[in-house]
């Protein structure tokens, strides 16, 4: 019997599932809505929302109409005041996660914490966190440590792009810590557990499967990891970011094969991947 695994951690997660709930509710009543950068990071999902209003801009100084919506990834505070001063009339929808850390970043930035994000330089969610701060600096990895000098603070915040793996944080972390020297040094876990979650499972479903077909965007961070995760554990790992990305794929040769998503996937398209499969004689274990 061919096998069929679903990972049960699969589709949109809470706040991209906001997001895109929000968004599809007010362009039932507006004609058009505004926003900066993708709202999630999935094409199939952007592209329905674009044929139902949503305009997509990379800068306020683009923004022509009144309703804007703030993506899941959040924006930097600054951004944020600009839009008020000019009326717009804004829908936050944050992820609670990333909205934690942005209090974070001010708060503790304002009793005189110098802060380290690590994460992503170029992620939109790390460019909003920064910009919550005024002493803020991104280090991505280790090799971005190794190019620091030997430091001197008085207090220092650490904290994590929500999408990281843990490990890999703390491998960071531990660097820094070689790095630099301070009288305070404040670590908080602000890795988000859906993602970890995600990570586990899919770790699981990739020792007990011949292959692994990871849906997601080829944007999506969190999609990135669980694909580099799985490709580790099972060499058959393929990243299907569209229907037609299965027509790659010689599946014939795979008695069981494994299906895990990222949070921003939608459950329209992995329910399309699983009805082709049981359509070829695939049968789901629960």
């Amino acid at each position: 019997m061919k096998k069929l695994i679903i990972a049960k951690n699969i589709g949109f997660c809470f706040g991209v599932k906001r997001a895109v709930e929000t968004a599809e509710k007010l362009l039932e009543t507006i004609s058009s809505l505004y926003t900066i950068g993708n709202i999630v990071h999935n094409p199939l999902v952007i592209e329905k929302l674009k044929k139902r209003g949503l305009v997509i801009c990379n800068s306020i100084e683009e923004i022509k109409g009144k309703y804007f919506i703030v993506r899941s990834h959040g924006l930097s505070k600054k951004e944020i005041e600009k839009l008020k001063k000019e009326n717009k009339k804004i829908f936050d929808m944050t992820c609670p996660f990333v909205k934690r850390i942005h209090y974070l970043v001010e708060n503790w930035n304002k009793k005189g914490h110098y802060v380290i994000i690590i994460g992503n330089k170029n992620h939109p969610e790390v460019l909003g966190i920064k910009g919550y701060g005024a002493k803020v600096e991104v280090l991505e990895d280790k090799e971005d440590v190794e190019k620091i000098k030997n430091r001197s603070y008085n207090k220092i915040l650490i904290v994590g792009q929500t999408t990281l793996n843990f490990k890999k944080y703390l491998e960071v972390i531990e660097n820094i810590m070689k790095k630099i020297s301070a009288s305070e040094i404040l670590v908080l876990n602000t890795i988000c557990k859906i993602t970890e979650e995600r990570e586990k499972e899919a770790m699981k479903i990739a020792q007990d499967v011949d292959a692994v077909l990871v849906l997601g965007g080829k944007e999506s961070s969190n999609t990135k990891k669980l694909y580099k995760v799985c490709k580790k554990i099972c060499k058959n790992t393929f990243y299907i970011e569209k229907f037609l990305d299965l027509n790659k794929i010689h599946y014939d040769r795979f008695k069981s094969i494994g299906i895990v998503s990222g949070t921003s996937t939608p459950y329209f398209f992995i329910d399309e991947v699983v009805k082709y499969f049981k359509k070829n004689k695939y049968k789901e274990v629960l």
